[in-house]
C-alpha cells in the first residue's frame, strides 16, 4: 500500500477549496461541524504569505456561499510569522475582519514551541479587536497551565489538543501518562471556567471524563464541545451527536498535504500509530 493514496483518502479532504467543502457538507448532513485547514506552515517568502491570505479569503466567500457549519483553521507561520510578525499580523486580521463580516470565526493553530510564545502574543493582541478569534493550546507543553489560566482571564475560546510536535523533556512532559494528567486538568479548568471551549481528544476514557465531570458541575453542553480528526473515531463522532453534544472536526485540504503530513509522521512514532489503529474504526 502506498503511502500517499491511503492518507489522502481517509484523512485529507483533497486538494482544492472545493474538496474541503464537499466533505464539510457531508460532516453537517450529519450534524457536526467542519474546521476547514489550508495545509501549510513554515513560509519564509512574502508572496507565499499572500498566498495563504488569498486561499483564506476564497474559502471563507466559498462557505458562506455554501452555508456550511464550517469555521476555520490557520497556523500564523503560514501567514507569515517567519517573515516578519508586522506580515502574519496584517494578514490574520484581514483575514479576521472578513470571517467576522460573514457570521464566522477563526482559530490559530498551536505548532512548535519555538513559535508558541509569538503566536499567544500575536492572538492576543488581535483578538482584542477581533472576537471571532480562538486559539488552540497543547496539553503536553508544562507551560500550558499558565497559558490557559491567562487565556480563560481574558475570555478566549481554546481548543485544547494533546500536541504532536517532537519537543525535549525539558519544554514537554515526555510521558504519555503526564501528557493525559495535564490534559484532564486543563480540560476541566476550561469547562469549569472557560469560553466555549473545544475539547479535542479521540481518547474515549477523556472524553466520558469530560461528559461526567460537566454533568457533576451543572455544565450544560451549549457550552462546550468536543473536536476531532478527519476520519478518525468516526463512529463516535456520530454517537455524542447522537448524545446532544456539538462535534467539530478538522477538515485539512491543499497542495501541501504530503510534506505536512509526513513531516509529522517523522517527528513522532506516536503518530504513525495513531494512524494505524484508528484506519478500522
Amino acid at each position: 500500500m502506498r503511502l500517499g493514496p491511503f492518507l489522502a483518502k481517509r484523512y485529507i479532504a483533497g486538494i482544492e477549496i472545493n474538496d474541503a467543502l464537499r466533505r464539510a457538507l457531508e460532516l453537517n448532513r450529519h450534524g457536526i461541524g467542519a474546521a476547514i485547514d489550508n495545509l501549510g506552515e513554515d513560509v519564509t517568502e512574502r508572496a507565499e504569505a499572500e498566498a495563504a491570505l488569498n486561499e483564506y479569503s476564497a474559502l471563507l466567500g466559498e462557505i458562506a456561499k455554501a452555508r456550511a457549519d464550517a469555521s476555520i483553521s490557520l497556523k500564523l507561520t503560514h501567514l507569515g510569522l517567519d517573515v516578519s510578525r508586522e506580515l502574519a499580523l496584517e494578514n490574520a486580521g484581514q483575514i479576521l475582519t472578513r470571517a467576522a463580516r460573514l457570521g464566522n470565526s477563526v482559530r490559530f493553530d498551536m505548532e512548535g514551541s519555538r513559535h508558541t510564545q509569538r503566536i499567544i502574543d500575536a492572538f492576543l493582541e488581535l483578538r482584542a479587536t477581533h472576537e471571532n478569534a480562538g486559539i488552540a493550546i497543547q496539553s503536553y507543553l508544562r507551560r500550558s497551565a499558565e497559558d490557559v489560566r491567562l487565556l480563560i482571564k481574558r475570555g478566549a475560546s481554546v481548543r485544547l489538543v494533546k500536541g504532536a510536535y517532537k519537543e525535549g523533556a525539558d519544554i514537554a512532559f515526555p510521558e504519555k501518562k503526564a501528557v493525559d494528567a495535564n490534559f484532564d486538568a486543563l480540560m476541566k479548568e476550561l469547562l469549569l471556567n472557560g469560553n466555549q471551549p473545544a475539547i479535542a481528544t479521540h481518547d474515549e476514557r477523556l472524553i466520558d471524563e469530560a461528559k461526567r465531570f460537566a454533568r457533576e458541575k451543572g455544565v450544560s453542553k451549549d457550552r462546550f464541545s468536543f473536536e476531532m480528526l478527519l476520519g478518525i473515531k468516526r463512529p463516535l463522532q456520530t454517537r455524542l451527536v447522537e448524545e446532544g453534544y456539538r462535534v467539530r472536526v478538522y477538515v485539512p485540504y491543499g497542495g501541501n498535504w504530503l510534506p505536512y503530513t509526513m513531516r509529522r509522521l517523522r517527528e513522532r512514532k506516536e503518530n504513525i500509530w495513531f494512524v494505524v489503529k484508528n484506519f478500522f474504526d
